[in-house]
């Protein structure tokens, strides 16, 4: 069962069939183990009753991993981690992102964001600037009011590859990724009573990842390199 709604990671498509990175990658999971799976579109809030209720045997995107849901089900290994990454405009002087280098630099984020913790906690050397939207904090990158703009790797990904960026700007380093503040995880979810499935999952998604199947499916989603 999915999130109709989530892409890229789950929705319905204009011929109305499921499909998506958690959609392709539970299927290659299946397709693995030998297992026989249909993925359905449910709402998000009908999700977690809908398994515990066993009208489905697997959740496959949308579903927060806090402590309420941990208490009714069991997640497997991670398959999607988020990130955060800086851009800056191309022809920057800015070599890498590290605290040096950012030192007195104008550094901007989407305000009251766990990016803006982020960066007040190993960046405090910065001039961080906060800005009350995702496009104002673009925007303000494309006009040289900031050094970088530091946002989630996921939406840096389109947005440097859309038409709203018009090529003016690049990725500067790899990703940052932080527990406490920027990265959640994307798990499968299964009945807690279930535990063979769960594992039969957990080998799958290792087994992908290696053959390199999982980097694969993401590159059919997405326009760029998120890590």
């Amino acid at each position: 069962m999915a999130d109709g709604d989530f892409p890229p990671f789950s929705f319905v498509d204009a011929s109305g069939k499921m499909t998506g990175i958690s959609v392709d990658l539970a299927l290659a999971v299946c397709a693995r183990q030998h297992l026989t799976c249909e993925v359905a579109p449910r709402p998000f809030a009908s999700l977690l009753p809908a398994l515990l209720a066993k009208e489905g045997d697997v959740i496959i995107t949308g579903m927060r991993l806090d402590a309420a849901t941990l208490d009714r089900a069991s997640m497997t290994r991670p398959y999607f981690r988020s990130g955060g990454r800086f851009l800056v405009k191309k022809g920057s002087a800015l070599a890498k992102p590290d605290v040096p280098t950012l030192a007195g630099r104008r550094v901007g984020v989407v305000r009251g964001t766990r990016h803006e913790a982020f960066l007040n906690d190993y960046f405090s050397r910065s001039a961080v600037q906060g800005f009350a939207s995702e496009a104002e904090l673009l925007e303000a990158l494309k006009t040289d009011k900031v050094d970088t703009a530091f946002g989630d790797s996921l939406h840096m990904a389109y947005w440097l590859n859309g038409e709203a960026s018009g090529g003016c700007c690049q990725v500067l380093g790899g990703t940052f990724m932080d527990p406490a503040t920027i990265s959640t995880s994307l798990s499968f979810l299964t009945r807690k009573e279930d535990p063979a499935l769960r594992l039969n999952f957990d080998y799958a998604l290792d087994r992908l990842q290696e053959a390199g199947d999982t980097a694969g499916i993401f590159g059919r989603y997405l326009p760029s390199a998120i890590w």
